[in-house]
């Protein structure tokens, strides 16, 4: 498969599977439970296509599951660099974490009422691992740029700047 669309399949993968977590998430009240059991069904078909669809790809292919591992972590602090691990073991996370919250929301309403404090709790915890992918991938892609120009900023700023010309 052509790299672009391969691109293209993980964008679509990810819309699907953040638009019905967000409709699954507001609409998690007794008004409105319908939709959030349709939306909730949707986030667990995308897990599961995401996953299937990851165990079959050949090892170059772009939509292959990434394997966290620890010595993938060491390494990247040594001088060889490329794509962060921790990439790796946020996909991981994600799929295990909204997974759960998923596949305990499907069983507390098909058969186990039980799991239904415990699918909350997943599904909070699960919006704070999302909120770090969030928040790891906006710094990865762009972050590290406007951190390095932010301090380069400041440093210009701050008054002792003016004796580290000074004293050169």
């Amino acid at each position: 498969m052509n790299p672009k669309y391969q691109r293209s399949v993980l964008l679509f993968w990810h819309a699907w599977i953040g638009g019905s977590y967000l409709v699954a998430y507001l609409t998690a009240d007794e008004d409105t439970y319908g939709m959030h059991l349709f939306a909730g069904y949707a986030v667990l078909a995308a897990i599961v296509v995401r996953v299937l669809l990851g165990l079959t790809m050949p090892g170059s292919n772009f939509l292959k599951l990434p394997r966290p591992r620890l010595v993938g972590l060491r390494d990247w602090f040594g001088p060889a660099k490329g794509r962060h691990p921790l990439f790796a073991w946020f996909a991981a996370t994600l799929l295990v974490v909204v997974g759960a919250a998923a596949a305990t929301g499907a069983l507390s309403d098909a058969v186990m009422t039980w799991l239904e404090d415990p699918h909350e709790a997943i599904a909070e915890a699960s919006l704070w691992v999302i909120f770090a992918h969030i928040a790891f991938v906006i710094f990865m892609y762009g972050g590290k740029r406007w951190l390095k120009q932010a301090a380069a900023k400041l440093t210009e700023r701050l008054p002792f700047s003016s004796f580290k010309e000074h004293a050169q």
